[in-house]
């Protein structure tokens, strides 16, 4: 029993541990100018930072520790980590500028993770955050200031490498994350039993897709994540 207790105490942060070396190493990569490694990197950070909460929650281990571990992650992962590579690919040709944008979505990253670990809106809080997220979530804001970047890839639009085009992206993202608007939150939708069959197929097509056209897998989901913030936006009015 002893065991168990603490192989469900620690597997979450160990996950969280996970999501966090690879947001790391992702800067390294980047650094040598092997991006697509470095992007593959942060994804797969996404995917553990996904599943040490699902842990958490499963495992009945949820702690202050483990939740203060997970923003420190993530501002890793999530802030510093995919502002780095925008830089390097794009911004770093408008010298202080570029460093400066990178510099405001790293603060707005830092600042965001801040008031989710300090739950400051535990009163007088205008919408309701058991059903959204309250401004742009990090790794969400990670997948949209890359989001450039994977058109790039999927259409070879050299115009997406503007660095004054990316400068602006990086700073609306940035502002995105510590704003109060709404964004959907995937822990409230509730499955209805008699729809995980289909469920369970999609979520094989969109690992068959992602697999074989990653990049225009990423631009479609990400266009959809777009669309329903505009729609929340739209309905907490």
């Amino acid at each position: 029993m002893n065991e168990q207790n603490i192989i469900s105490k620690y597997v979450p942060n160990f996950i969280t541990l996970l999501s966090l070396s690879c947001g790391f190493t992702s800067i390294r990569f980047s650094l040598n100018g092997e991006i697509v490694i470095a992007i593959y990197l942060i994804l797969l950070a996404t995917i553990f930072d996904f599943f040490d909460g699902w842990f958490a929650r499963k495992l009945k281990s949820k702690s202050n520790f483990g939740a203060e571990l997970d923003s420190l992650s993530d501002f890793v992962s999530f802030g510093v980590a995919p502002s780095f590579l925008i830089y390097l690919w794009s911004t770093n040709t408008l010298g202080s500028l570029g460093w400066g944008a990178t510099l405001f979505f790293v603060i707005c990253s830092a600042l965001r993770l801040a008031r989710f670990t300090a739950d400051i809106y535990i009163t007088n809080k205008p919408i309701d955050d058991n059903e959204y997220f309250v401004g742009l979530p990090s790794p969400a804001a990670a997948g949209l200031i890359l989001l450039p970047l994977f058109i790039f890839f999927e259409f070879d639009f050299d115009f997406l490498k503007n660095e004054y085009l990316n400068l602006v992206i990086t700073v609306i993202i940035g502002i995105m994350m510590i704003s109060k608007i709404p964004t959907i939150s995937l822990k409230t939708i509730q499955i209805n039993q008699r729809y995980k069959t289909w469920i369970f197929l999609i979520f094989v097509i969109v690992c068959v897709a992602l697999i074989s056209k990653i990049w225009l897998t990423l631009v479609l989901a990400l266009s959809l994540y777009l669309l329903s913030i505009i729609y929340t936006v739209f309905k907490t009015r």
